[in-house]
């Protein structure tokens, strides 16, 4: 296995090594987001828009908790891969013991102040009952079970740092298939009828069953890397490198937190069915940039292996080749969504206001995938290379600097279309930073690449 991936990262042509990294990546990542899509889509076929609604107060909850799984399996998997490239093969199961350490540690203390917050963190969004009622019964559920999710997530970006990552997509996948079967069985009236409630158990059982055949993968011989279960120990050397990354990854991903939550109270001004076709929007455009996240991820271990390895010329080719990938990606799937937006938004909604607020949400949040796409580059090959400072602001410009002052003023000065438009202001703006505090690295990056002609 061990023989395989070194091959895999130093000699394999680079378009295969990246598809065969971050394909199964792509399917991870998205399949995150099919769960709760399957869910959005039960949950519009009960024509209720108040339970639509009702899933984007809680959201915020749950991406706080899932930003553990995040932080630890990025920082964990980045700490993988230069120890590979740098051949410090008695660093690489320490690093796995330290990772595992931390993501049962931290998921749940997340997990207890989440049902802390919970009830009243909703009563600050919206003052809607109806939305109130059918956001805390998913939301306790979700918030109980998603610490399942956060071990699975933990898991994957480990076991893709070592190049095996057939095993937990097959795993995934099949787990995608059962939801899509439990879901109407648990929400309509021809099953259990237990409406949202059915749908946050049918992902809990899923994440449930995913994240235990994943901790077998990793007591498996077949891996390259190991832990048994309750094998708990942290290294404080190594718990510094993986935070000093996964810190980075963790605001990238709890500042969604934040302005989610500002957001969903910035849009449940301009009513119920306005947020119900917001929700179904934002979710509709999430699908297709975790095609760009699951890309990403992929090309994280490569581009840190190889940092590790200071192998330049081959981290720039794969730099290279990803941003061409996802540049054609952004701009086919904008095309696509200008033709065939309103059968792809009536897939979550029923209601013809719903579906036209979601189509003007999805169709101006388009406009900026090209710019979404660049960013994710250059912040990723930051985390690569361990500089964890510059990419702990990109994450923070992004999301807070730039993002939430946008989302705060626009809708007062221009109502809805100030929703609609919050976000992909705020990325064409983020990419110039990014560039910019990517710039030194590029150069070294550069002129390294140079030397090995």
């Amino acid at each position: 296995m061990e023989k395989d991936t070194r091959y895999l990262f130093e000699h394999e042509k680079i378009s295969k090594a990246m598809i065969t990294l971050a394909l199964p990546s792509i399917l991870v990542s998205m399949i995150d987001l099919i769960y709760s899509t399957i869910n959005a889509y039960f949950i519009g076929k009960l024509n209720n828009s108040a339970m639509i609604a009702a899933m984007d107060p809680c959201g915020s909850i749950m991406m706080f908790i899932e930003s553990v799984g995040v932080c630890v399996g990025i920082g964990g998997a980045t700490c993988l891969g230069r120890y590979l490239g740098a051949h410090k093969d008695d660093k690489v199961q320490e690093t796995v013991r330290t990772a595992m350490t931390l993501c049962f540690l931290l998921s749940r203390i997340h997990m207890v102040i989440g049902f802390i917050v919970l009830k009243p963190f909703i009563r600050w969004q919206t003052q809607d009952e109806v939305v109130v009622h059918y956001a805390v019964q998913y939301g306790l559920i979700s918030v109980f079970t998603v610490v399942f999710m956060v071990v699975r997530s933990t898991i994957v970006h480990l076991l893709r740092a070592v190049g095996d990552v057939k095993y937990s997509t097959v795993v995934i996948s099949c787990s995608v298939v059962l939801n899509i079967l439990l879901d109407p069985l648990f929400m309509f009236d021809w099953g259990l009828n237990l409406g949202v409630i059915g749908a946050a158990l049918a992902t809990a059982i899923c994440n449930l069953i995913t994240c235990v055949l994943c901790l077998v993968r990793l007591r498996s011989p077949k891996t390259a890397i190991n832990w048994k279960l309750m094998d708990f120990h942290m290294d404080k050397r190594i718990t510094r490198e993986i935070m000093k990354v996964g810190v980075s990854c963790y605001a990238r991903n709890c500042l969604p937190a934040v302005t989610s939550a500002v957001y969903s109270k910035q849009v449940f001004r301009f009513g119920t069915i306005f947020t119900a076709g917001c929700s179904v929007g934002r979710r509709a455009a999430y699908l297709l940039n975790y095609f760009i996240q699951g890309m990403v991820n992929g090309y994280l271990p490569l581009a840190s292996y190889h940092y590790g390895a200071k192998n330049y010329k081959r981290m720039e080719d794969t730099m290279k080749w990803s941003l061409t990938v996802l540049t054609v990606y952004a701009l086919c799937a904008d095309t696509v969504m200008w033709i065939f937006c309103k059968p792809y938004i009536s897939l979550f909604a029923t209601d013809p206001e719903v579906i036209n607020y979601g189509m003007k949400y999805l169709l101006t949040n388009m406009i900026s995938l090209p710019a979404y796409a660049a960013y994710y580059i250059f912040t990723v090959t930051l985390q690569a290379a361990g500089k964890g400072r510059e990419s702990m602001i990109l994450s923070l410009a992004r999301q807070g600097l730039i993002y939430l002052p946008i989302v705060i003023i626009l809708p007062s000065l221009i109502r809805e279309k100030g929703i609609y438009w919050s976000q992909p202001l705020s990325d064409f703006l983020t990419v110039i930073v990014a560039i910019l505090l990517s710039w030194p690295l590029l150069k070294e990056i550069h002129e390294g690449a140079k030397q090995s002609y």
